[in-house]
């Protein structure tokens, strides 16, 4: 079966949905997203960086730097996990009042987050993964 769009490759995946969550986020003609819709499109666009390799490596090296901010906040007696790290982002993300802005920079560190963490989260992660790799390989 051949492919529908052509080869895109994670690199070029990354550049189209960055500009689609950008205009999407925007939404000021054609293409609008939701509150939600920016979360998801950003969650995407994160696993595409991830894959990108060196190129959007400072997403990962972001979201790294904030979970280990976080977890050496609590000091060597504290037990803070990276699981907890994502919860606690995941709590943020649809906790607080909606932004735009805000969901889509916490949704873009998420899968970097997500692999730290393990358990359900990589799986998750890793399940997207394998979709993204469908399209765009």
């Amino acid at each position: 079966m051949g492919q529908i769009f052509g080869a895109i490759g994670f690199t070029g995946g990354a550049v189209v949905m960055t500009a689609f969550l950008i205009l999407g986020a925007r939404g000021q003609w054609k293409i609008k997203l939701s509150h939600e819709g920016v979360i998801v499109a950003a969650f995407i666009t994160g696993q595409l960086y991830a894959q990108g390799g060196e190129t959007f490596s400072f997403v990962a090296d972001m979201s790294g730097g904030l979970s280990q901010a976080i977890q050496s906040s609590f000091g060597s007696a504290g037990n803070f996990g990276a699981g907890a790290v994502a919860l606690l982002m995941c709590l943020l993300i649809y906790g607080l009042k909606p932004s735009k802005f805000r969901n889509g920079l916490f949704a873009l560190m998420l899968p970097s987050m997500f692999t730290a963490a393990g358990g359900i989260f990589a799986t998750l992660t890793h399940l997207i993964s394998n979709l993204t790799g469908t399209v765009v390989a």
